[in-house]
């Protein structure tokens, strides 16, 4: 019997993980709430709970549709006469394997509706009842993927990566209210789940396609991952201590040997070393091929930024026109552009504006088109991919279109625009692509979780992207800066006035943002000091994967990965002033 009988929902209950955990839960003496989308899945997974000895609750639900959680909130709600759960199990998940060129605008979104935005939106569903209470337990089913990413897995590592930043966000929110947030990490595990994973790879087949022999091998690793993979009744179990411990760990992992030594590798071996292990086991070259003779514009390197209009974008176009690049300078606001192109004319620097809205394929197959047109056919030596904003605010007020508006410019934008140039630099094999992530990539701050998602995402597909472009000849390479001060408290009171009124809770902390920033800013920097990291990453003959800026910054992610959660948490609740939260609650 267990510790305690919980009222608990699972997620993706119809198969894989979800099923065998609503099996271990409901034997242990659980109310189970199993939930999925289909139906006729779902009575099977009814009768495996009874075959072994338990029973379930069936709850249809599609975490991807804002109806269908609604609906099984109220059902949920009614069932149990409106005290609602005491644990949830994010179980539900979507895993599309191939080389990130080829991974779709729609399956990336797919990979973030499923995996993170519905894991969100179920959770802020069913939390009233929890922070009511000041009880309650959320456990996502992570991956070990969220901490090694590998060429082939990039779209799934991604999604991983942004869960478990919002798994620690939350964690760190949600205990002013006495609700717990757990992270469980299994490695491969043998489900369905990677039948879905590889079921796509015949279509991403093209005659003459570099990517051919990349999907040969994966598709041949298929049985040894298998063979490799752990029983999901192994991972049921750890979850179950996940819900039933009195004291739960902030983060459970279960991997096999190959995902222990892997994940040693990854954080003990230099990157180029560990990058030539993946491309080695995944048939990528180890070695790149001469490049191409490149044309006229040798001479003269061709760079294009995105989010060009304003803060970093605007000092890295002019700090690169400076270097004798020709910039081509890409912002959605045209008005910013023209501020900025009043001050090149002030230089006497050249730069082409252009319009760019990375959120539309549209505008970004005119501004392809517009630049191979400008350059001969020869394209860009140096993408910057800049553009990006950041969504503010508690987790528990941030709804879908939050999540989708952040992702849509910062990620799925990113990549999109990345897609659109990095095949002519592949075919001329030399190229060098720049993405501006944060040092809220590697961390995990309060009030900043969906635009730090957005940024754990950019991480785990920039060193996909290293993996399997590194061999054509293209650099990929990160820039991470710390707080760049651009109205961080503002826009914060902003966020507050678009809830109307939903953040009560939040006042103490939201009362004391102009202190926060102040904070922030002490170990922050200015966007030129940016503009030269970027300048530095792109004229190093060798450039690292990473770059930080100040030093406050790489201290930062160097520290990140050994720092006790724990005392994290602890800094962070000071920091950004959650102890005046919890007295204003109490």
């Amino acid at each position: 019997m267990a510790r305690r009988s919980e009222t608990v929902l699972i997620t993706g209950a119809t198969g894989g993980i979800g099923e065998a955990t609503a099996v271990r839960l409901a034997t242990r003496g659980h109310r189970v709430f199993a939930s999925g989308r289909d139906a006729e899945r779902l009575l099977r997974t009814r009768e495996a709970v009874r075959d072994a000895g338990g029973d379930v609750e069936l709850v249809q639900l599609d975490v991807t549709d804002g109806e269908s959680i609604e609906a099984a909130r109220a059902e949920i709600l009614e069932r149990t006469g409106g005290e609602g759960l005491g644990a949830i199990v994010h179980a539900a998940g979507f895993a599309e394997l191939g080389p990130l060129m080829l991974v779709t605008d729609a399956a990336l979104e797919r990979h973030f509706e499923t995996n993170v935005f519905g894991a969100m939106a179920v959770t802020r569903a069913f939390l009233p009842e929890m922070k009511a209470r000041r009880a309650g337990r959320i456990v996502h089913v992570g991956s070990v993927v969220d901490r090694l990413t590998l060429a082939t897995h990039g779209a799934y590592g991604a999604s991983m990566h942004a869960l478990r930043a919002l798994n620690d966000t939350l964690r760190q929110e949600l205990a002013l209210f006495g609700v717990e947030v757990v992270l469980v990490q299994p490695g491969t595990v043998r489900t369905p789940f990677l039948d879905d994973a590889f079921r796509g790879l015949d279509a991403k087949r093209w005659s003459g396609s570099r990517w051919n022999p990349v999907i040969d091998r994966l598709q041949g690793l298929e049985r040894s991952i298998r063979r490799l993979g752990v029983p999901p009744e192994r991972v049921a179990k750890l979850l179950g201590r996940a819900i039933e411990a009195r004291r739960p760990q902030r983060r459970y992992v279960l991997a096999n040997p190959s995902a222990i030594t892997q994940l040693a590798a990854a954080r003990l071996l230099p990157t180029e070393a560990f990058d030539g292990l993946v491309r080695g086991t995944l048939g990528l070259a180890p070695r790149r091929p001469a490049p191409v003779e490149r044309t006229v514009y040798k001479a003269r390197p061709v760079a294009l930024i995105t989010g060009a209009g304003g803060g970093i974008g605007s000092r890295a176009a002019l700090r690169l026109a400076r270097a004798g690049y020709r910039v081509f300078a890409t912002d959605k606001d045209e008005e910013a552009l023209a501020h900025l192109g009043a001050e090149a004319e002030a230089e006497r620097l050249e730069l082409d504006l252009w319009p760019l809205d990375v959120t539309d394929a549209r505008s970004v197959a005119a501004t392809r088109l517009h630049v191979r047109e400008a350059t001969e056919g020869h394209g860009v030596d140096l993408l910057v991919n800049n553009a990006g904003y950041a969504e503010l605010g508690p987790l528990d007020l941030a709804d879908g279109d939050a999540y989708r508006r952040q992702f849509a410019v910062n990620v799925i934008g990113l990549m999109r625009i990345t897609r659109g140039f990095a095949a002519a630099m592949a075919d001329r094999r030399s190229g060098r692509i720049i993405n501006v992530s944060s040092v809220l990539g590697v961390l995990a701050f309060p009030f900043l979780g969906v635009y730090q998602a957005s940024k754990h995402a950019v991480e785990a597909l920039s060193d996909a992207l290293r993996q399997e472009l590194g061999p054509f000849g293209v650099d990929v390479v990160l820039v991470e800066p710390s707080f760049v001060s651009t109205g961080f408290a503002q826009r914060a009171r902003q966020t507050l006035e678009q809830y109307d009124g939903q953040a009560h809770d939040w006042g103490a902390a939201f009362a004391r943002m102009d202190e926060i920033e102040r904070r922030l800013t002490a170990v922050g920097c200015r966007p030129e000091e940016i503009a030269e990291v970027i300048h530095e990453a792109a004229r190093a003959p060798r450039p690292e994967a990473r770059y930080q800026a100040p030093l406050a910054a790489r201290v930062a992610v160097r520290a990140a990965p050994w720092v006790p959660a724990a005392l994290t948490d602890r800094l962070l609740r000071r920091a950004f002033a959650l102890d005046a939260v919890e007295r204003d609650l109490d």
